[in-house]
């Protein structure tokens, strides 16, 4: 990614800036991979210009699913505006059989079923990014039962262990998912749950990783797909990099 700053801003300010809008892109997920679009290479470019900021993305292929493109779009535009310094933002998507429906909806505070009637209603694009969450939320506890079971956890200790009793280190993503998805993440909850919320049992704790590391593999395996796709496309610097 690179960042262009207008020379009117001092250059502290604009290196604060920089990463305030690095930090706020960060935020942003792409739905089906569970990871954020400036690790993924798909923020091509940013520009800062006084409280105007402009970002520019890029996806893996030409007929990238409108849906998901919809909403790295509109999460990239929401996350910009909401830096307190920010008095107009611009998020523009290149390359793509449906950049102008997408450009021009986003840019106008529309719904995805107004910009595309034929293809989906609120309702379903609004589940179809719940699902996607939760599936990174079980990825997210597969990564961290997989780290306790390399340091010696038995299944019933991870069942009866609390929030509390993790480092902020080990849990601080998997509360931020829980979160998004509204469910309890107090220190007294418990750390393995279903993606509704559920304590998973010690008899149900080897299934419940089991289901986890099938959706993690998932993930990954698109994961691999979709920045061999972008390097293929825009080049082999593009993929992986971190903004």
């Amino acid at each position: 990614m690179t960042t262009a700053t207008s020379a009117s801003i001092p250059v502290a300010e604009a290196a604060d800036r920089s990463e305030a809008v690095t930090a706020a892109l960060a935020t942003v997920l792409d739905p089906e991979l569970d990871r954020p679009i400036t690790e993924l290479g798909f923020v091509r470019s940013v520009g800062i210009d006084a409280g105007h900021v402009e970002a520019r993305l890029r996806l893996p292929t030409y007929f990238c699913a409108p849906n998901f493109a919809w909403l790295m779009v509109e999460g990239a535009r929401r996350a910009l505006a909401a830096l307190p310094w920010a008095t107009e933002v611009t998020v523009v998507l290149e390359d793509h059989f449906a950049s102008d429906e997408i450009n021009h909806g986003v840019a106008r505070g529309q719904e995805f079923a107004e910009a595309f009637p034929q293809l989906a209603d609120p309702d379903r694009l609004e589940e179809l990014r719940r699902t996607f969450l939760r599936k990174g939320f079980l990825a997210v506890q597969e990564r961290l039962g997989r780290r306790l079971t390399d340091h010696g956890w038995t299944a019933r200790q991870m069942a009866e262990a609390r929030l509390a009793d993790l480092p902020d280190r080990l849990i601080t993503t998997l509360v931020r998912r829980r979160r998004t998805l509204g469910l309890p993440a107090d220190g007294s909850d418990p750390v393995f749950t279903d993606e509704h919320g559920r304590a998973v049992l010690p008899a149900g704790m080897e299934a419940h990783l089991r289901r986890c590391r099938t959706v993690s593999v998932g993930i990954a395996a698109n994961t691999e797909m979709c920045e061999g796709l972008l390097a293929t496309r825009y080049g082999p610097d593009t993929a992986g990099e971190t903004a």
